[in-house]
Parts: C-alpha cells; structure tokens; sequence
C-alpha cells in the first residue's frame, strides 16, 4: 500500500473494483507491473552476476484456490465482445481460472498444472526466480487454446513465519499476489468432428490472489482459456 496507494482504501489492502472504478484499477494494475519492473532492474545493477546465477532454485510456492479482479475484450475478427459474464467489461473478486494450480510431480514443484475436469488440465504455469527472492517472472502455456502470459507477469511472494512470527528464510516464499497480462489468440472448436482452434484474440489485464475457505466466496467465474 506504501508503494501503489491506490491498493490503500482506510487503511486496508483493498483491490480495486474494475466496474466501479475502471481508472483506479488500471492505475493500480499498472504501476504494480511497472514497479516491479524498476525494483528488479535496480537489483539486477546492484547484484554480482556470479553470486545472482550461483543461487540455488527456489521457486515461490502456490495456493490451489484463487480469486481475482479483471478486465478484458476479445473478437474473432467480426465481433468485439467480453469473455466476462454479463458482457461486463471487468469482473471484480470472481473465481480465477487458476483455481485448481497444483505442482506437476514429475517437476518436483517447479511447474505447476491447472488441474479442472473438462478439460483436465487447461494450462501449465511456470514460475522463474529473479535476482529478488520475493519475485518470480510467470509463464502460462494454455492446452485448449494458444493463450500465454507475456511480460510484464509477476508473482509476488512472501516469507513464512514460525510459531514466534518470525521469518523463515529457509523456507520457500508463499505468493500472495498475482499481476499479469493475458493473450489468446485462438478458440477451441469442432469442425468435420474435428477439432481445431479458430482465430479468435483476447487481451486481459488482471490481479489475482489465494484465497481458502469462507474467504473464497466469490461474484461468479472469471474469464476462461
């Protein structure tokens, strides 16, 4: 909240709600991506290259259910529409399409799955340590449609603490926060029996976050690959 005020609402971390106010939730999304950016590039000059690629690998770790705050257009080259229910341009705290992430065994934990039923496993997720142990660099393959996440896309993570509170820097960081930016450029589709992927280009913008229990209620389902 001290670096992008705009996540301060009376004091508490708040995400901003996209169809209530569009430009906070830019602004905030954003200058997070932006941020994030100028603090790595001022790792990256301070750092000793041999020190920053001899660090042993260490992924932060996720959550299995998600919520998220989006905002998103597509078109199939003759019609512009939302992939967000009701038509509406954003979808504020909605069950993110990462709810299901699970480590792949064969990886131990360094790629993670989207486990769903229908299709069982939508997409692949990788998270890349940075020089800063608190950010990993995300990439998103998605196996039913050509979706991706290009760059900016950062998880941002944080020490677990034990029984005294204290930080365990042992221990792998936990990610708390999400900020990407989503491309698809193809549908799934069945033509002759066959299926294909049909040209069809979204964008999103979105920030998503862990939830558990109680605190995952949501207001419907976020966009799809």
């Amino acid at each position: 909240m001290r670096l992008i005020p705009q996540f301060n609402v009376n004091g508490q971390f708040t995400i901003p709600n996209p169809n209530t106010d569009l430009q906070t939730f830019l602004s905030a999304q954003q200058g997070l991506s932006n941020a994030i950016d100028m603090i790595l590039a001022q790792e990256n000059i301070s750092q000793n290259p041999s020190n920053v690629g001899s660090l042993p690998s260490r992924p932060l770790m996720f959550a299995s259910n998600w919520l998220s705050s989006e905002v998103g257009i597509q078109t199939d080259g003759t019609k512009l529409n939302s992939p967000e229910s009701g038509g509406k341009f954003g979808g504020y705290r909605v069950q993110s399409f990462l709810s299901g992430l699970t480590p792949v065994p064969l990886s131990q934990g360094s790629i993670y799955v989207i486990k769903q039923s229908n299709p069982t496993y939508p997409a692949l997720v990788y998270p890349m340590p940075t020089s800063h142990p608190c950010v990993n660099r995300l990439f998103l393959a998605a196996g039913d449609t050509a979706g991706f996440w290009p760059t900016p896309t950062y998880a941002l993570g944080r020490y677990q603490l034990d029984n005294n509170g204290l930080p365990m820097r042992d221990k792998p960081l936990m990610t708390y926060l999400i900020v990407n930016i989503c491309l698809d450029l193809g549908k799934p589709a069945v033509i002759n029996r066959q299926s294909v992927l049909r040209s069809n280009a979204m964008i999103i913008l979105a920030l998503h976050w862990p939830c558990d229990g109680s605190g995952c209620a949501n207001n419907g389902i976020g966009h799809q690959h």
